[in-house]
């Protein structure tokens, strides 16, 4: 998401406060157009001028919505007020199983020139001056992003709020089962001494091996601070370290699996998507079936290269291209074959890609 995209949706919870109404004359013809070239069936209710942007309050099958427009007419993102019984089931049952003793504030579905969509709620705990937070799910009510409090938290302490006696009760008992005599459950290392195995028949040797401590890829900070300002509020799943560039596996908040690769001084090489297998190109899947009829398609990935990267390289010119894997059962092998090709942006086969155990030409 953009960084004006997140300061422009944190003042439209004060948009009412803030912005200033405008007559269609006041609104230049670029912005009028933009509105016109981004929704079709809609009814306008009026424009707005806020924090440097031209607002258009509209109607589209009985939804409120206020889309934000660039003075030269390019559309930003749309805000739809979404009633609390129109969520998706997903949503509704994420919050009433998690988030008992807390009500909705604010619930509704935002529209990203992107294509970036998703649902964000705003909650608070019941009463009056209660803490806010936020909860963003993407279009099929998965959560991806929230600052509330731990959900088992939230239940504990609402049980306890609802029922302290018995919580005292509990405590009590945990107390006194504490105060009984006995000294437990003896664990015996294997390199005890004779006198200590003896001391008592029933106790059992164990061997405590000490994992092997996971060696964690340390990410330099001008590295975190790039990703950050590039997919602001986004989460990182795992970082890897590929000779002296970093990448990062992350999702988007459509759920779609992204990998950014970053140089050592925080610049972007590439990012790379995941093609959902509903959307293959058709002309890649025609041409693997003629190259490897009894292969199955595993992944494809689209790569590509940063406008201010591909700039940077003058020997070589660095186009969009698609990755694949396959993989084929070959007959007296355990293993199922590995396949890897490329294919440019216009789909055209460019080889195999990869070493190994690869198919050869």
């Amino acid at each position: 998401m953009k960084k004006l995209f997140l300061v422009i949706l944190l003042l439209s919870a004060v948009f009412t406060l803030q912005a200033q109404k405008l007559r269609n004359s006041d609104v230049p013809q670029e912005v009028r157009l933009g509105l016109e070239n981004t929704y079709t069936d809609y009814k306008l209710q009026g424009w707005f001028f806020e924090t440097g942007q031209y607002v258009a309050e509209i109607s589209i099958d009985n939804q409120i919505g206020r889309a934000f427009f660039t003075a030269t007419g390019n559309w930003q993102f749309t805000i739809f007020n979404i009633a609390e019984q129109e969520l998706p089931t997903l949503v509704a049952n994420y919050f009433i199983n998690n988030y008992p003793g807390y009500r909705i504030k604010k619930s509704e579905y935002v529209e990203d020139f992107g294509g970036d969509n998703y649902y964000r709620l705003i909650i608070a705990m019941k009463g009056l001056g209660q803490t806010e937070y936020e909860m963003i799910f993407d279009p099929r009510g998965k959560m991806i992003k929230t600052n509330a409090p731990d959900p088992d938290f939230v239940k504990k302490d609402y049980i306890a709020r609802l029922n302290p006696e018995d919580i005292e009760r509990q405590q009590k008992k945990m107390a006194d089962r504490t105060a009984l005599p006995g000294e437990g459950i003896k664990i015996v290392a294997a390199n005890d001494d004779k006198e200590s195995e003896n001391s008592s028949k029933k106790d059992k040797k164990v061997d405590i091996e000490t994992p092997e401590a996971i060696e964690k890829v340390k990410i330099p900070e001008i590295i975190t601070k790039a990703f950050d300002k590039k997919y602001p509020r986004i989460p990182v799943d795992e970082w890897k370290s590929e000779d002296t560039c970093f990448r990062a596996f992350f999702s988007n908040r459509q759920g779609t699996p992204l990998e950014a690769l970053f140089m050592p001084d925080g610049s972007v090489v590439s990012v790379t998507s995941e093609v959902d297998p509903t959307r293959y190109p058709r002309l890649i899947v025609k041409d693997l079936e003629e190259r490897y009829p009894n292969a199955q398609i595993d992944k494809v990935n689209k790569i590509d290269f940063d406008a201010k990267y591909k700039r940077s390289i003058t020997d070589r010119k660095l186009e969009q291209y698609f990755y694949v894997e396959l993989s084929e059962k070959i007959k007296g092998r355990k293993e199922s074959k590995v396949i890897k090709l490329t294919y440019d942006k216009s789909f055209k086969y460019q080889g195999l890609a990869g070493s190994g155990d690869d198919y050869e030409d």
